[in-house]
């Protein structure tokens, strides 16, 4: 009984001088706790700030600017007339699986829209493209799409 005493009075010790220096209740980070009245009404931008925040990215934003580098790049060129590549990358995760779609449709003769619709509906490109040409090497088709669409998105060289 004597220890847990002990043990009790020592922690209580070790605990409220932090309390005390830093002038109220403190959070995990060793910063005092504000009242919301006292918050920041913007959050800080300072890394060092309990309240910073990191930007707010948005994902399909960040494949717009990148389609919209890619433009003039290979990937345009097998974009379906008619359009352009920011209106056929809209709704994919990524230009690179917007690409791989892109390259699969040319190379199996597989309508875009068809395939697109179903790939940003959530099917792996693997299983769409064997759901409208069963007869096609799906794996060798996938390999070869995603290469060809690392190829198109990589940065140049040199």
């Amino acid at each position: 009984m004597q220890r847990f005493l002990t043990l009790i009075a020592v922690t209580a010790a070790l605990g409220l001088p932090g309390l005390v220096y830093a002038g109220g209740p403190e959070d995990q980070t060793g910063a005092a706790q504000r009242s919301p009245a006292e918050q920041p009404a913007m959050p800080s931008t300072d890394p060092t700030s309990p309240y910073a925040t990191a930007p707010q990215t948005d994902p399909s934003a960040m494949a717009q600017s990148s389609v919209s580098t890619l433009e003039s790049t290979r990937l345009a060129a097998i974009v379906p007339s008619g359009m352009s590549t920011q209106e056929a990358c809209a709704g994919f995760r990524s230009v690179e699986e917007c690409a791989a779609t892109l390259h699969a449709s040319q190379n199996l003769s597989i309508p875009f829209a068809d395939l697109k619709s179903r790939v940003t509906g959530g099917t792996k490109l693997g299983a769409a493209i064997h759901q409208l040409k069963p007869d096609a090497n799906v794996r060798a088709e996938v390999r070869k799409a995603e290469d060809q669409a690392r190829s198109d998105t990589r940065s140049p060289q040199g």
